[in-house]
């Protein structure tokens, strides 16, 4: 190994000060602080916080959050959007619109300038595709496992990096069981800490007890245009809340989707 070194031709002149002696403030006990805050207006008293309900506060307001996918009927479900720091669990079969509705969260955070990643077990996604339909690929991390333990894996450590979004779409060959219940619980709870919103898209149930609310995409009908030469435009599907922590469950919405 090969050191470099520089020598430099320019001399400091040493100039010797007095430190600066500044006078710690006497001490103020609790009960002058508490004082002072019971004699402060009643508007103003209730918006000084100490440390420990300055935690509460954050704590409760990133609880809070809610992460939009622009599809009205779907965020109302989940009273605002995806819910920042849970796993939300979206399940159906083929032509149930799940996919359609990953890109539209992924187009909707990315838009806002978040990073967002997309773990493709599926290998459905199509980047010119997806820049089309409004998702910034220069804020979007694209991941091809080949198994779901990789998937998993990766989602993992993604969500432990820091990004606000995470989508794994499992695609049609998804079989329970193939990854322990543990491991969903490790998902959520990094989710957890690191505030990141995360959409598991899967044709079966998988998260279990883990996942903040599940919801089931139902096939609907086609939305066709043109006479006599007929083109689909849209689906329309039906969404059902199967569980939620904190709302009502059995709630069921339309959603129109364009093709």
């Amino acid at each position: 190994m090969t050191a470099t070194a520089f020598v430099l031709d320019r001399d400091f002149e040493i100039v010797e000060t007095r430190p600066r002696i500044v006078e710690a403030p006497p001490p103020v006990d609790r009960w002058t602080i508490q004082e002072l805050r019971e004699n402060l207006p009643r508007t103003i008293g209730s918006k000084v916080l100490n440390g420990t309900e300055l935690i509460r506060s954050l704590a409760q307001r990133q609880r809070n959050q809610h992460l939009p996918t622009t599809i009205g009927p779907f965020d109302d479900l989940l009273g605002g959007g995806l819910p920042r720091g849970k796993m939300v669990e979206l399940i159906g079969r083929r032509s149930t619109g799940r996919f359609s509705i990953a890109m539209a969260a992924l187009a909707s955070a990315t838009s806002m300038g978040e990073a967002a990643v997309f773990v493709d077990l599926g290998d459905g996604f199509d980047p010119q595709a997806a820049e089309a339909d409004g998702i910034d690929l220069r804020r979007l991390l694209w991941v091809r496992p080949k198994k779901l333990k990789e998937a998993v894996m990766a989602v993992e450590l993604i969500s432990a990096a820091g990004f606000q979004l995470v989508v794994l779409d499992t695609g049609r060959h998804a079989v329970p069981g193939r990854v322990p219940d543990s491991s969903w619980v490790r998902l959520a709870r990094t989710a957890e800490a690191q505030g990141t919103a995360l959409l598991i898209s899967t044709p079966y149930p998988l998260t279990g007890t883990a996942s903040e609310a599940a919801i089931y995409a139902h096939a609907g009908s086609g939305q066709w245009e043109g006479d006599p030469i007929c083109v689909l435009c849209g689906i329309d599907l039906d969404l059902t809340l199967e569980k939620h922590r904190d709302l009502r469950a059995g709630r069921e919405v339309g959603v129109g989707l364009g093709a």
